[in-house]
């Protein structure tokens, strides 16, 4: 191995080192577009066009350094059912004052039973606890109000029965 900082004998030309070579020219690459262009469905075909890119799919890279999460799956849709049979029992319970209750919690239980037959048939749709809430709330107000009629028509008989005699007998 020479050093290259001693001279060279006197007769000897200096050494140079070669050149690196020079650099390669890249090839010109075109430029891509900014967006993935879509072609526009034919107006004769009746297919449906499927979507470029599926939530449910991870995309195939992630940048560097990037987290890569797992899809989320859509949330289940709610039964109008349900929901209907929970306001209609609340209302029934908040409505205990008028005649509005009775009729309330008669149509949250008709909807609560339609409710969880529709979440049984399709397990995709939710609300099956809004269902029974529902249920709860519109029977324990019926008990509440065939109680009340039944007490009501039971003091009538008995406690009025006594009492007519004495208010008409002044």
């Amino acid at each position: 191995m020479s050093d290259n900082r001693t001279p060279p004998p006197a007769g000897e030309p200096p050494r140079i080192p070669p050149r690196p070579p020079a650099p390669a020219a890249f090839p010109v690459v075109p430029a891509l577009p900014a967006y993935p262009v879509q072609p526009a469905p034919q107006p004769a075909q009746n297919q449906p066009v499927p979507p470029a890119y599926s939530p449910t799919t991870p995309p195939a890279y992630a940048p560097y350094g990037a987290p890569v999460y797992p899809a989320v799956p859509a949330p289940r849709p709610t039964s109008g059912l349900a929901i209907t049979s929970l306001i209609c029992g609340i209302a029934g319970v908040v409505l205990v004052w008028a005649i509005i209750p009775v009729l309330a919690s008669i149509a949250a239980v008709i909807t609560g039973h339609m409710a969880l037959g529709q979440t049984r048939r399709d397990p995709d749709i939710g609300g099956r606890g809004m269902a029974i809430a529902g249920l709860i709330l519109g029977y324990a107000m019926i008990a509440i109000a065939a109680f009340t009629l039944i007490g009501i028509i039971i003091s009538f008989l008995f406690v009025g029965a006594f009492s007519l005699p004495f208010i008409f007998s002044r």
